[in-house]
């Protein structure tokens, strides 16, 4: 079982480089393959439960910080995700709000939209591989992608209504 400072300090590091909780592929490679704190699994099962809940969807870390090493493992891994990126991001408003006219802002800022969006397609390969393992499970999936993309419907209904479906195959 990992000790707290351990759990900590990974977390701090993995909350530093996530960009607003799409660095699911990060969290797969450091948590899995690389500590072996939790499985794949708990990932997948994390994030669904993150993208489900209000608030943050990465509160999906204090989750693997409970599989990982209980109370003290959810502790560590929310202060640690959290606390860091707290300061920086308050360190950031108040740099943003004073040269935000400069044009090399808007171009940081017009830089960052691609990167995102790479980050976000990494991390649902990284589910996909470990949630889709079926061809039921493959249509599902693409069905609640195209609801989501076409529609208004909101995420949270298409969720739950995969999740209904995925119980009724036994998926």
């Amino acid at each position: 079982m990992p000790d707290f400072w351990a759990l900590l300090l990974a977390f701090a590091r993995l909350g530093l480089i996530s960009f607003g909780g799409t660095n699911v592929a990060e969290l797969e490679r450091s948590l899995v393959l690389q500590h072996g704190w939790i499985d794949a699994r708990t990932l997948a099962n994390g994030f669904a439960l993150g993208q489900l809940m209000p608030g943050p969807n990465m509160l999906a870390v204090t989750h693997y910080g409970y599989a990982a090493a209980g109370l003290s493992g959810a502790l560590a891994a929310t202060r640690g995700f959290y606390g860091p990126t707290a300061l920086l991001s308050a360190l950031a408003v108040l740099i943003w709000q004073r040269h935000s006219a400069h044009p090399w802002v808007i171009a940081f800022r017009n830089a960052l939209l691609p990167f995102g969006g790479g980050v976000m397609l990494a991390g649902a390969l990284v589910l996909a591989r470990t949630s889709i393992t079926s061809w039921p499970a493959g249509l599902l999936a693409a069905l609640a992608f195209l609801l989501l993309w076409r529609t208004r419907v909101n995420s949270a209904v298409v969720v739950l209504g995969a999740a209904v479906v995925g119980a009724l195959l036994r998926l």
